[in-house]
């Protein structure tokens, strides 16, 4: 592949060809900020004129927006007529690039893929350099929807006849992936409708159980569910056609009835009891747990290849084939999440578990996989398993070995058994798809129950009252907190630590900022109350930085948003939102102020110090 085109080239190039102004998609921040910088290099500058034009604009805008006065990349916007607009940014000046660029002031903006959804920002073209994103710690390939929201910001409404998509040569761009997203379909809608604590408690609240089902079954989530389940459905009977030969003989249930003789044989010739130390949940999750089912592992997405139990311990183990195309061995309950897709194929009793060409055809699912996959909702059972039947001992009595129907039965059962097996699978799939929202509103209720929030009628009680006001993530952690008067008596400063701690989901590495002993502590105290809760709810980032930085911009209100900018390094626009969401958790515990009146005026002092200089400019 030849190397990327240089920005000022690229740009000299579409401003000869008239398709100007346009938007350079980069694939990071830093490669956006590094393209401004080359044109501190070169004299091909913007008329004296359109020069003046940006001067003037950007005075009069700093006027309302303070915080883009002395921004470095003025001069660069000024002369040259472009600018970078990234997540980086603050927003008082993403505002003012995007009002720049609609008035036909710049010539080319160098942008992130975050700027393609979301924000009315068209240009004449787009440049596409790119074919994956980054995505958490690792980069992953743009979807079919987010190529066309790329390439949909080519052509201004009312000023282009047409619009111009570019695609130029980068170390970091696959052609089949860009082919398949401008030609292809995109994505279909999944809904992100999640059942949390807070929703619960506000149901509750306001409507009676029928109501909440009733409610839930008409939403859109549940829809997608039932669409789901009635294919299911359809497969399900195909199997149930396929099982129709092998009818009831001497036993209605004939083959649970060898597996029952079967499995007592084997234990009497291995004079070994069966001690099950499965947990509810991993118990719930077996059933699913077969040979070409897709799931998600803490390092990625992979296929169950084999299920089995360990010789000595009888844990429960999987061979899995990872996203990367490599075997593995994991135990079961390290699962993370079980998708609703199976690829049925063969096994073998040996490596690789599968065909060769089984296996490449596995590799070539696993890199090819959608960026958002249906999640399978597991349904635990309360009940207690029927296990009578297999504490039978053979005796004379037994039906089986002396059955006329015996030979039949042990020639017919490995297939009818395989059948039957997934049948049972496929029901308790359209059961969970089925019952999904409603399950999950259930579970929620009960570990409400089990806290104190609710009564065991499923009725508020007086925690559950003021709990119910905490509609942000992690709500359990922060109730939970308050309950235990973590809170009692914290200054504002250190209460905004907490909650920016908790508030802040980013894993982007920055600099550590000291702790004073006070924040240091009460971090220790909310991580074990975090870590305690961890099976109810997934427990914040809790970076000590980011704590450090809300304490130290609401403690010392001497030091201005330069000075805080300098202490880290954050990007200021990630400073911009941290604050902002830590804002947005304040004011959700300010909202306690009948409850917990002392908290309530802790959070709202913090709130006023934060709502200085960047942070009271925009609402």
């Amino acid at each position: 592949m030849p190397p990327a085109i240089h920005p000022i080239d690229l740009v000299d190039i579409l401003r000869r060809h008239r398709l100007t102004p346009v938007i350079i998609f980069l694939t990071s921040r830093r490669g956006c900020d590094e393209a401004i910088d080359t044109f501190l290099h070169t004299s091909s500058g913007v008329s004296a004129s359109r020069s003046e034009e940006i001067r003037a604009f950007l005075e009069q805008f700093a006027k309302d927006f303070p915080s883009i006065a002395n921004h470095p990349l003025i001069p660069v916007v000024q002369d040259y007529g472009v600018a970078a607009h990234h997540a980086g940014h603050l927003p008082s000046w993403k505002i003012a690039i995007e009002e720049l660029m609609r008035q036909g002031l710049l010539d080319a903006v160098f942008a992130t893929t975050t700027l393609a959804a979301g924000v009315d920002f068209p240009a004449r073209t787009v440049v596409v350099s790119q074919s994956s994103v980054r995505k958490s710690q690792d980069f992953t390939d743009l979807t079919v929807s987010e190529i066309q929201q790329l390439a949909g910001r080519g052509g201004r409404r009312g000023k282009d006849f047409v619009g111009f998509v570019v695609v130029t040569p980068s170390p970091y761009i696959d052609l089949h992936v860009l082919g398949k997203g401008l030609t292809g379909q995109p994505e279909s809608i999944d809904s992100q409708f999640v059942v949390s604590y807070p929703m619960v408690l506000n149901l509750l609240k306001a409507h009676s159980l029928d109501q909440i089902e009733g409610l839930l079954a008409k939403s859109f989530a549940q829809f997608q569910l039932n669409q789901r389940a009635a294919i299911h459905q359809n497969r399900l009977d195909e199997l149930h056609e396929q099982l129709q030969p092998y009818g009831p003989r001497e036993c209605a249930d004939w083959v649970a009835q060898w597996k029952v003789f079967d499995l007592a044989r084997r234990r009497k010739a291995h004079r070994r009891p069966a001690i099950n130390t499965d947990s509810p949940y991993l118990t719930a999750c077996l059933p699913f747990l077969t040979p070409g089912r897709l799931i998600g592992l803490p390092k990625g997405p992979a296929i169950i290849l084999r299920h089995y139990r360990s010789r000595g311990m009888g844990i429960p183990m999987l061979s899995v084939l990872h996203a990367k195309g490599t075997l593995g061995e994991c135990q079961a309950q390290r699962v993370a999440q079980i998708y609703d897709q199976v690829y049925e194929f063969q096994p073998i009793r040996s490596l690789p578990w599968c065909s060769p060409s089984t296996l490449n055809q596995f590799k070539n699912v696993l890199s090819q996989l959608p960026a958002r996959l249906p999640i399978l909702p597991i349904l635990e059972n309360t009940r207690e398993p029927d296990d009578s039947l297999l504490s039978e001992i053979l005796t004379d009595e037994f039906a089986c070995p002396t059955c006329p129907s015996h030979a039949a039965c042990k020639k017919d059962f490995s297939v009818a058994s395989g059948l039957q097996l997934k049948a049972q699978q496929v029901t308790k799939t359209i059961q969970a798809l089925r019952d999904g929202l409603w399950h999950q509103f259930q579970q929620k209720a009960a570990v409400l129950h089990k806290f104190g929030y609710l009564t065991a009628r499923l009725e508020l009680t007086d925690e559950g009252e003021w709990a119910r006001l905490i509609r942000i993530n992690h709500s359990l952690l922060i109730t939970e907190l308050i309950r235990m008067d973590a809170f009692s008596g914290m200054a504002p400063e250190l209460l905004a630590g907490v909650m920016a701690s908790i508030a802040h989901d980013d894993d982007r590495p920055s600099s550590y900022m000291r702790l004073t002993p006070g924040l240091a502590s009460m971090l220790v105290q909310v991580r074990q109350v975090a870590d305690a809760l961890s099976a109810y709810e997934p427990a914040p980032l809790l970076r000590s930085d980011v704590a450090a930085i809300a304490e130290r911009w609401i403690g010392q209100t001497q030091h201005g948003w330069s000075s805080l900018v300098r202490s880290t390094s954050m990007a200021e626009g990630d400073v911009y939102r941290l604050l902002a969401r830590t804002l947005e958790f304040l004011s959700q515990v300010y909202g306690l102020k009948v409850t917990h009146s002392g908290l309530a005026d802790a959070a709202h002092q913090a709130m006023v110090n934060m709502r200085r200089e960047v942070l009271a400019e925009l609402p």
